[in-house]
C-alpha cells in the first residue's frame, strides 16, 4: 500500500508540470546513486560535473528534467525532488531577464541535487530507480528524445540481486541473473551510465566489473533502451551518435 501511494504521488507530480511533451521536445531523468560504495569525493565530484553538463544542455535546448535517488528502496524513498521544465531564451525574450531566470532555476536545481547527495544508503536498487524513470516518461509519451543519466557504480545490491557477490560470470550465470531481474519498459530511451567501476567496493575484480557491465548491456537491450555511454567519465553530454 505504501509503495502504491508513493508511486501515485510521483505520477501526480509529473503530470502536474505545466509544459507538455510537445512543448518540451525532450524528457531527461537523472538518477543519483547514494550508496556507501559511491561516497568517495572523486566519485561524487564526477556526478556533479556530469549533472552540470545535463543542465547546460537543457538550458540551451529546453526540455523536462526529473531527478531522483538510487538507494536501497527508491520506490519508497523517491519523491521526484527535482521536477523542472527548462525553456531556452528566444529572440522575443528580454535577454537579461531570461538569463537571470535560467540562473535562478539552475541554482535551485543544483541545491536540490546537493540535498540528494547528502543521503547515504547501505543498498543499491538500480531497478527500482529505473522503474521511477519509466513512470516519468509515461507522462511524456510524445517526447522526441528520452534520456536516462545514471550516476552510479551499477553494483545492484538489493531485492535478492547482489551483482557484487557474483564470482563466476559464466554465460549460464548471466542468463540466470537476467531471468531473476525485473522487467522495466525503457523502449527508445538513450542511457548514459557515468561512474561505472568507480566503486569503493575494492574487493571487486576487473572480471567482476566486466561481468556487471555485460549484465547491464544485456538487461538494457531487453528493456528496449540504447546504451550510449557506459564508463567512469563522461566527456560531453549529449554524445553525438556515431554513424553506422
Amino acid at each position: 500500500m505504501r509503495r502504491a501511494v508513493v508511486l501515485a504521488l510521483v505520477a501526480f507530480a509529473v503530470t502536474s508540470c505545466t509544459a507538455s511533451a510537445e512543448e518540451t521536445g525532450s524528457a531527461t531523468v537523472v538518477l543519483f546513486d547514494v550508496s556507501n560504495s559511491t561516497r568517495a569525493e572523486s566519485v561524487r565530484a564526477r556526478y556533479g560535473e556530469t549533472f552540470a553538463m545535463v543542465l547546460e544542455h537543457l538550458r540551451d535546448d529546453g526540455g523536462v528534467l526529473g531527478a531522483d535517488i538510487v538507494d536501497a528502496n527508491p520506490l519508497v524513498h523517491g519523491g521526484l525532488p527535482i521536477n523542472e521544465t527548462f525553456e531556452p531564451c528566444t529572440i522575443t525574450d528580454n535577454s537579461l531577464d531570461c538569463r537571470e531566470a535560467q540562473r535562478e532555476q539552475e541554482r535551485r536545481v543544483l541545491d536540490a541535487s546537493d540535498a540528494i547527495l547528502q543521503h547515504a544508503s547501505r543498498g543499491t536498487d538500480v531497478f527500482g530507480a529505473l522503474t521511477l524513470a519509466s513512470q516519468f516518461f509515461e507522462a511524456y509519451p510524445e517526447a522526441g528524445e528520452r534520456t536516462v543519466v545514471l550516476l552510479s557504480d551499477m553494483v545492484q545490491f538489493a531485492n535478492g540481486i547482489r551483482l557484487g557477490s557474483v564470482e563466476s560470470w559464466s554465460p549460464a550465470e548471466l542468463s540466470s541473473l537476467l531471468g531473476e531481474a525485473p522487467t522495466v519498459d525503457l523502449t527508445g530511451v538513450r542511457v548514459y551510465v557515468v561512474g561505472a567501476g568507480g566503486t569503493t567496493t575494492t574487493e571487486l575484480t576487473p572480471e567482476q566489473l566486466e561481468g556487471i557491465e555485460s549484465f547491464w548491456a544485456s538487461w538494457f537491450e531487453r528493456a528496449g533502451a540504447q546504451v550510449v555511454f557506459y564508463g567512469a567519465n563522461l566527456a560531453r553530454f549529449p554524445i553525438a551518435e556515431t554513424a553506422s
